[in-house]
């Protein structure tokens, strides 16, 4: 084989909708380690590609557009690689930013890998394919270019960084390595750690891992008993038995015929129908408004959905496992016991717990490297902020970091206590502070800790701290809210109230 031409050009080349993509497209062409080849940093339209040839590196960053399609300053250039002919002399590494929520995650970028292969264009790098994870990606792929291109061609043979897509038809089964209970009282938090080991699945503290577990085999052995057929129970594994939507109840009741269940439907009867739902499943509502001649079983198994997902906040930051906070769902309820969908796998499982993780940007890190955090939670609430501490502990940052938790009682529900005091102890954590509703005469809430202590989080919030909020939605969201806003007179105008800290995008909120 023939030793590739000197290296003439270094094109850095880039397809970008929201600017994610140019932005590391410049970072790159202003890396020290590439400026001895004076990169051009280019839109993939600005690119002729008849001039392509021996002598030229072409490193490609680009996202994809909706569903696998090039940016709009990417297409022309796309088009005109396809009616290309062969560019045996060219190199290339692709960088690809992507959305696992779509079906074609970074569908543009592997088939612009593609099209160079096949056109006989020699790859220097493995091709990358990232997620919300393209920062720590970047930060490893871009030293290993820079070798590449100074004489050392082996050393990215090994580096893979390619993000898997996984989703409801494809999750990974990832088995449970750890459960250890955080609470003494009833019911207990949990904290879960799963093993990621050979999925290819990467994320980030402020994520959401969403857990796709089977039915209750208690609940579809009731209901194959209340329709007196063996088969109900393989017919209704893989549907959804607990969150029942408007729609399906709609139809129950009209097959049916229950008044009843159509009066709970009923716009004016919203709080009704919630109350009856609580706790309940598909049987009881079966056993209320219909029988097993008016509900067919196969018209049964047609109008309710698959299982749907249960999403949970990530109690951890990255690497080779995952770690949730989850409160257990165990009841008696109408003479049968009953357990949380994903709960009650997640804490009796040993077959694995089929998962996928979403990125959810909103709640990640602020760019500002020296922004003060407030982080709030409260229950279970605690388990992103755990994941934000130690996403900055990996980081070696010394960030400022203030922490309030609330819960009921500090002996039994003080949750992560061990770990939040060494944080403390260590300085991790600038301020650890402490809401526990039931210790004293009167009940003390997180928002009462806010007031306690309004000078400090007053001149904290005018020093561009970004608050973190995860809790209850229908407890914590109003509460706090208040909080903030009387920190300042009533009427004034100040950059850290409420609805400033919004348009600033400095307050993130995780409620459930």
């Amino acid at each position: 084989m023939n030793a590739p031409a000197p290296i003439q050009r270094v094109l850095v080349g880039y397809g970008s909708e929201s600017g994610n993509a140019r932005a590391l497209a410049h970072r790159l062409g202003a890396f020290p380690a590439l400026q001895a080849h004076a990169p051009q940093v280019l839109p993939f339209n600005e690119i002729d590609v008849a001039r392509l040839g021996a002598g030229d590196v072409l490193l490609a960053l680009s996202s994809s557009f909706g569903d696998g399609e090039p940016p709009a300053n990417g297409e022309h250039f796309a088009e005109a690689l396809r009616l290309a002919p062969a560019l045996p002399g060219l190199r290339y590494a692709v960088f690809g930013l992507g959305d696992t929520g779509y079906p074609r995650f970074c569908g543009f970028t592997k088939a612009l890998d593609s099209l160079l292969g096949e056109r006989q264009a020699h790859p220097i790098m493995n091709r990358v394919d990232a997620d919300a994870c393209y920062e720590t990606f970047f930060e490893r792929w871009a030293p290993v270019l820079g070798s590449v291109l100074n004489g050392e061609p082996e050393a990215g043979r090994d580096l893979h960084l390619q993000v898997t897509a996984y989703g409801e038809d494809n999750a990974f089964n990832a088995p449970v390595i750890e459960r250890r209970r955080l609470s003494g009282s009833c019911p207990a938090a949990w904290h879960v750690t799963l093993d990621l080991r050979g999925s290819g699945i990467v994320y980030r503290a402020g994520d959401t891992l969403h857990v796709l577990a089977p039915n209750d085999p208690a609940l579809l052995d009731a209901l194959a008993a209340w329709y007196g057929d063996p088969q109900a129970a393989e017919l209704l594994r893989h549907k959804e038995l607990r969150l029942l939507n408007k729609t399906v109840l709609r139809e129950l009741a009209r097959l049916g015929g229950s008044d009843g269940l159509k009066g709970l439907l009923k716009v004016s009867q919203r709080q009704a129908l919630e109350s009856y739902l609580h706790g309940s499943d598909l049987l009881d509502v079966l056993q209320d408004h219909a029988t097993p001649e008016s509900v067919p079983l196969a018209r049964l198994a047609e109008l309710l959905s698959p299982c749907l997902p249960r999403a949970y906040s990530i109690a951890s930051a990255f690497g080779d496992t995952v770690s949730l906070c989850i409160r257990e769902v165990a009841y008696v309820h109408r003479g049968r016991e009953r357990r949380g969908t994903a709960t009650g796998w997640l804490l009796a499982s040993n077959l694995g717990v089929r998962i996928y993780c979403r990125s959810n940007p909103g709640f990640h890190l602020p760019t500002e490297p020296d922004a003060p955090l407030l982080l709030i939670g409260t229950g279970t609430g605690i388990a992103p902020l755990m994941g934000l501490v130690h996403e900055l502990q990996a980081s070696g940052s010394r960030r400022e970091v203030h922490l309030l938790f609330g819960e009921k009682h500090r002996a039994h529900d003080f949750l992560y206590q061990e770990e939040l005091e060494q944080w403390h102890d260590e300085g991790r954590l600038t301020t650890l502070r402490t809401a526990f509703s039931r210790d004293g005469a009167s009940k003390f809430y997180v928002q009462h800790a806010l007031a306690e202590h309004a000078d400090p989080i007053r001149q904290l919030l005018a020093r561009g701290a970004h608050l973190y909020l995860c809790g209850n939605k229908q407890h914590l969201e109003g509460a706090i809210q208040q909080a903030v806003n009387a920190l300042y007179p009533e009427g004034a105008v100040d950059a850290s109230t409420w609805s400033a800290l919004q348009a600033q995008q400095r307050l993130h909120c995780e409620l459930y």
